[in-house]
């Protein structure tokens, strides 16, 4: 089969190549998928899915191998992505959305966000903090009277960044306890009294425990996001928190990281006619039944952007007022001693 030979680059310009040249390329090789988390979890389980099921839209249907790569909110993949991983077309990752941020708090991490090979997004992600029913706080405002012990994985991620700033910009009281290495093991230590809440975790992680949401054992304290969501009518986006417009614009970069989403990218400077193949065959996945039908079993909802509308989203995102950006790092940062 032919497939496409032109398609509109990240950047916005035209990229046309032979890539109907490149169909043989994929015939009996192995593709790696980085997945930036540990096993179980959104991210693995969606980047799992797409392992078994891009292959049938691949020229020569290669074989891609889901390598899981967690540590430091996805920033350890997303390094490796970025200056390890050959640019062959045959490494793609999937990580947290939390890594274009981090890139604007940390200068020196060892990626560019916007120079990564984008190949589309799976959906916006709806991040939430949560608490457990017997922590004392089941609502946001309640957390400026009781501190509770929230769960994170590293100071990079929103788990740990998205209360530290609350902390500074509205006078909570989250006492972040870091070091977990997945939402998963967050989740499982809130629900045996370990934790009192988690600073941030996938919406989905969470329907995904209907004895939770049913019995009214785990309690919604915001969404990190810029507007509601659709799901949590009645729970408070991040920027309805602020008091001032400085926060609101601080608490809109953190929520920004819902609109980037569940990626899948390569390492800078892939090889331009693979990357078109790529993101064609990523195109056609989104719109695969079987795909559609498998992810709502996983509550992923599919909500996809090309390459080319992912690129301009990314870029956005790493821009904003000097104040602003300040701010951020200010608020953020990990607090002494802690």
């Amino acid at each position: 089969m032919k497939r496409l030979t032109c398609a509109i680059a990240a950047t916005g310009s035209l990229l046309c190549s032979a890539a109907h040249a490149q169909d043989d390329f994929y015939k009996g090789k192995t593709i790696n998928l980085i997945i930036g988390s540990a096993e179980s979890g959104m991210y693995d389980s969606g980047g799992r899915l797409m392992a078994r099921l891009l292959p049938r839209y691949i020229p020569g249907a290669p074989t891609i191998v889901p390598r899981n790569m967690p540590g430091a909110s996805s920033v350890i993949a997303a390094e490796n992505i970025y200056n390890l991983a050959p640019k062959d077309g045959l490494t793609l990752g999937t990580v947290q959305p939390s890594i274009v941020l981090n890139k604007v708090l940390d200068p020196k991490a060892r990626y560019a966000p916007e120079n990564y090979t984008w190949i589309g997004r799976v959906q916006p992600v709806t991040l939430v903090g949560v608490s457990w029913h017997s922590s004392g706080v089941v609502k946001a405002e309640e957390a400026k009277s009781k501190a509770i012990p929230m769960g994170a994985s590293g100071a990079s991620g929103t788990s740990a960044m998205v209360p530290w700033a609350l902390n500074a910009l509205t006078g909570t009281k989250y006492n972040v306890i870091r070091g977990y290495q997945s939402s998963r093991q967050q989740i499982l230590a809130m629900e045996k009294g370990e934790l009192g809440g988690v600073g941030s975790t996938g919406l989905t992680d969470i329907l995904a425990r209907k004895d939770w949401t049913e019995g009214g054992l785990v309690k919604f304290l915001y969404a990190i996001s810029r507007t509601r969501s659709k799901h949590l009518p009645d729970v408070p986006a991040l920027v309805e928190l602020a008091g001032d417009d400085v926060a609101r614009s601080v608490l809109g970069m953190l929520g920004s990281v819902s609109d980037v989403g569940q990626t899948v990218m390569g390492p800078p400077g892939m090889d331009a006619g693979r990357a078109v193949i790529l993101r064609h065959a990523f195109d056609a996945l989104m719109k695969d039944a079987e795909f559609i039908s498998e992810a709502a079993k996983l509550t992923i909802d599919v909500e996809p952007l090309d390459a080319a509308a992912l690129g301009k989203l990314v870029a956005a995102s790493v821009t904003a007022p000097d104040e602003i950006m300040d701010k951020l790092r200010e608020v953020t940062r990990p607090p002494e001693g802690g």
